[in-house]
């Protein structure tokens, strides 16, 4: 077996497998592909068994900071030679991959979360999806200032909006120009979303929606891409453009982080479900830890024990000292005590905050002595994790 990047000798193999494992629209076939893409292949007697495609990414850590990792989409396998494990040791050589380049995340959308779960991956986000007719907006169609449309040109305040109104949560993707105007501003065909921004009566962009407007036989949907304010005032502004849009549909959808007491905000509230959304994983736990941020008065040394067959680089015991708003992680003998105890998926839910270390404890997740517990339930205190954006990982395995 052979891993690799895939060159433009590869371009009708992969071509061939993405538009098996995906709904691809004929006419941009193989488009990422020929932009420059970070794709890579695993060959097997010069058969493309699996390929993937790895995105560099930035990942905002709340507090105006971020994070290097690496994203993984696009992957599909050969029809003819499933369930032989070549997905799996393609990830394998990916994350080494990764591991080569000092990227210490790893951030991806599953197919199968069993699959991914098996191999370290954990569920970091998690999302309400609300919906409902536009009639249960009704009480916020009273608002000041006005609505404007955007486009490229508004890139950069509708950037400011989305990080301003997410800055405190871990997981945002840094977006530079492109990634607005490829995957925010249109769709994964190529179709252009609607985009709006809310000034107020200063001028002032404080909030924006982006969406699409989906007919399928009676049913009109207003499908949100997003829904970003930074005030009250504002989400309100954008709840009363959506109840303009009565005559025209009948349903709204969007999504909002799984902490944001939205129900409260409506006499009536929309429809709510809980939607799993990303899984992250550790690259490289000691790198990760003493990337984050920490508040500046925490002080205390613990002792951390992380098991990762899959990963065995990560597998071992780690000393963290918290001081001056950062920490300091050295390997220590693996026969050291310690004072907690983790496998390394629920880690990483701990340091991205989705999961609390005391609620982990609670159930079992970790064993933890309690002061170290307490000292870690400071550590990764927070708001919970959120990210909109979205890239595929795979149909097939």
């Amino acid at each position: 077996m052979i891993y690799r990047a895939l060159t433009s000798a590869d371009r009708a193999a992969y071509i061939a497998l993405e538009s098996y494992a995906f709904p691809v629209n004929p006419d941009r076939a193989g488009e990422s592909f020929d932009t420059g893409g970070q794709f890579r292949g695993l060959f097997v007697d010069d058969l493309l068994v699996a390929q993937l495609e790895i995105l560099p990414l930035a990942v905002e850590l709340g507090n105006g900071a971020t994070i290097a990792a690496g994203g993984i989409g696009s992957v599909a396998g050969d029809p003819t030679t499933r369930r032989r494990g070549y997905v799996a040791t393609m990830m394998r050589h990916a994350m080494d991959e990764l591991r080569e380049r000092n990227l210490p995340l790893c951030i991806l959308y599953p197919f199968k979360r069993s699959f991914y779960g098996r191999y370290g991956w954990a569920t970091f986000v998690e999302r309400r999806v609300y919906s409902g007719p536009p009639a249960l907006f009704a009480p916020f169609r009273s608002y000041s200032g006005r609505f404007v449309a955007a486009g490229e040109a508004e890139i950069a305040e509708l950037d400011q909006i989305y990080r301003g109104a997410l800055r405190g949560r871990f997981g945002p993707i840094r977006r530079d120009h492109e990634w607005w105007r490829k995957r925010v501003l249109h769709d994964w065909q190529g179709k252009r979303r609607h985009a709006f921004i809310w000034r107020d009566p200063q001028g002032r962009g404080r909030s924006y929606l982006i969406f699409a407007l989906e007919h399928e036989g009676d049913t009109q949907r207003m499908a949100l891409r997003e829904v970003v304010a930074l005030d009250p005032e504002a989400r309100a502004a954008l709840f009363g453009f959506m109840s303009g849009h009565e005559d025209q549909i009948r349903q709204i959808e969007f999504r909002a982080p799984g902490d944001a007491p939205v129900s409260l905000l409506f006499p009536d509230p929309p429809d709510c479900r809980l939607e799993p959304h990303f899984m992250l994983r550790l690259l490289d736990v000691a790198a990760a830890l003493e990337q984050l941020p920490y508040s500046a008065d925490l002080h205390g040394r613990l002792t951390i024990a992380v098991s990762d067959p899959w990963l065995r680089e990560n597998q071992g015991s780690y000393e963290l000292e918290f001081a001056a708003g950062r920490a300091q992680v050295r390997r220590v003998a693996d026969d050291a005590p310690a004072q907690v105890r983790c496998d390394v998926g629920p880690l990483a839910q701990i340091i991205s905050r989705h999961l609390r270390p005391r609620t982990a404890a609670a159930f079992g997740v970790i064993s933890a002595e309690r002061e170290a517990l307490r000292l870690l339930d400071r550590a990764f205190s927070g708001l919970p994790p959120f990210c909109s954006d979205f890239f595929l990982v795979s149909c097939l395995y």
